[in-house]
């Protein structure tokens, strides 16, 4: 009895010796490292990843993988502070294996040691790392296996859970040295988790730099700003990035269509001829405009570029080279007295200088870049998260409700759609969205609710006098109908749009006013080239007696 009872004792202690040394570890080890977040070509969030110091003048480790096709990159050490990527020193893709140092500002950091010793099958390994942005995320395991991989040569399966995000993150002994840097997941199987051996040794042979050779515009554009401002108007349009060239300024700009009322494709378009019509840029400083020479997207109305529901589009506004440093600057998307697409008051010097990333604002953004056919389920799950940890997020709720839509899932639509409004009463798009799905179900009586509390918060907006129109047709409401059609065609937005007056035709034939279907007929045949269109019109003008 009394050797079972000193066996006990024995055990107990190994035991809360390993939870002292795990705990140890952990405390040694998250200072090293740190969370990722890069961003590609158009300025736009591409992914977050991990990585750890290993020397104390910042010198950093990640995967190349995490770095590729990026043109930034910013760490977050585990105290908050940080801190731009400056340079990749070395590289191998095959090894996917980055050194890199970083504008350490004179700071100094706590590196990781490398194991000397050889990891074996069935031993203890610990990860340190920020899958999802969840940062000091501690899991272990064993090692399952040692392998050989003919792309990355050694590699260590381990037991050890690793997440998206956690590409980079030390692999550790149980002594807290380096053994490993997690790499990979196995699809398709269960808790199939890889990384690539590494050691000082080998890391000092790590001569070559094939990610210069590659990504040649990473930290290459000293005059190129990132910001990810959403429209002062309208979620749905974000002014990523502004770059400063010798001969044009470019604007990088992405749309997402988050709009059902509009159907199921919008078109967007720049114009060119007329200075205030187009895109502008002010400089709030000297009062100055800059306007658009060209763009990579539709010139008109008629010539607009297509984008479906639930995808983001992103393109190109070009405007002449500016020489001065602006300090302070507005954006115009449709002229400066439209009022929709505005980003104004933009302190370009706060942005030059890099400042946080928020991580709620980083995953949203990184969501919307993302959202297209294909992706929609990488797009919901990162869209969950946010909500989980805050359910009054508008612009997440807003785009699960469409892709619940887009996946058939009407319920799940108004549930979020619902949520939305509750967290802000005075969410247009919300309501605008919310009345598609009762206009398509014949709810008449809510669609007609939710999109008149759109346009009490929005009066101005031409396009939701349209949607209500279209509903009192559906009606047969055409007086209603008849009045929301002159509401619209008073719009600079809609007042040359034939489709929009063959609409007020139907309604004021049905209230038997030949004399305004007749006038209609005529600035509509005019206003268009659709073959269809014409035919239609034509037989109206037969129907109801036109003259010339």
């Amino acid at each position: 009895m009394k050797n079972s009872i000193l066996i006990l004792g024995i055990v107990l202690v190994g035991l809360t010796s390993c939870q002292r040394s795990l705990q140890r570890i952990i405390k040694n080890t998250e200072d090293a490292t740190f969370i990722i977040y890069t961003y590609d070509e158009f300025g736009s969030p591409a992914g977050s990843g991990s990585g750890f110091f290993i020397d104390a003048d910042g010198t950093g480790i990640t995967n190349y993988h995490v770095l590729d096709g990026s043109v930034k990159a910013i760490i977050k050490t585990t105290d908050g502070t940080e801190y731009e990527i400056d340079k990749v020193l070395a590289s191998d893709k095959n090894w996917d294996i980055v050194k890199f140092s970083i504008k350490s500002n004179g700071d100094t950091f706590k590196p990781l040691r490398f194991s000397r010793r050889q990891i074996e099958q069935g031993s203890v390994v610990y990860n340190i790392s920020s899958p999802l942005g969840l940062e000091k995320t501690v899991s272990n395991g064993i090692v399952s296996a040692l392998r050989e991989d003919k792309l990355h040569g050694d590699i260590v399966q381990i037991s050890a859970p690793i997440s998206s995000g956690s590409s980079g993150s030390p692999i550790l002994d149980r002594n807290g040295n380096v053994v490993a840097v997690a790499t990979m997941v196995k699809r398709g199987g269960q808790n199939l988790n890889f990384g690539v051996r590494i050691s000082a040794e080998k890391l000092e042979l790590m001569t070559e730099n094939d990610f210069v050779k590659t990504n040649k515009k990473f930290n290459s554009k000293s005059n190129f700003i990132i910001l990810n401002i959403p429209s002062d108007k309208s979620a749905e349009i974000t002014l990523n990035a502004i770059e400063f060239e010798e001969n044009v300024t470019t604007l990088y700009m992405s749309y997402t269509n988050l709009n059902m009322a509009g159907g199921l494709t919008r078109y967007i378009w720049c114009e060119l001829d007329g200075k205030d019509k187009g895109f502008t840029l002010e400089d709030n400083n000297s009062k100055k405009d800059y306007y658009v020479t060209s763009s990579s997207i539709g010139v008109d109305r008629d010539n607009g570029t297509k984008v479906p529901l639930a995808t983001t589009l992103r393109f190109k506004i070009y405007l002449p080279a500016i020489k001065d440093r602006l300090k302070n600057i507005s954006v115009y998307g449709y002229g400066k007295n439209d009022g929709r697409w505005e980003f104004k008051d933009i302190d370009l010097n706060k942005y030059r200088a890099m400042v946080n990333v928020n991580f709620d604002d980083y995953n949203r953004n990184y969501a919307l870049a993302i959202l297209h056919e294909g992706s929609l389920s990488d797009s919901q799950d990162l869209l969950t998260e946010i909500i989980d940890e805050n359910p009054d997020d508008i612009l997440a709720l807003n785009t699960l409700g469409i892709i619940s839509f887009a996946a058939d899932n009407k319920s799940n639509a108004l549930y979020y759609f619902g949520q939305a409004i509750k967290s802000n009463p005075n969410d247009e798009m919300a309501y605008v969205n919310r009345y598609a799905i009762y206009k398509d179900q014949q709810n008449y009586s809510a669609a007609l609710d939710d999109i008149n509390k759109a346009i009490s918060i929005d009066p101005d907006q031409p396009e939701n006098f349209a949607y209500r129109g279209y509903l009192y047709m559906d009606m047969r409401d055409w007086y209603n109908a008849k009045k929301d059609w002159d509401k619209v065609l008073d719009s600079e937005d809609f007042k040359r749009n034939p489709y929009i007056y063959l609409q007020r035709i139907y309604a004021n034939a049905y209230l038997n006013n030949c004399t305004e279907v007749c006038k209609d007929v005529v600035t509509a045949y005019y206003l268009t080239n659709d073959s269809e269109l014409v035919k239609t019109l034509k037989e109206i003008w037969s129907r109801c007696g036109c003259r010339q």
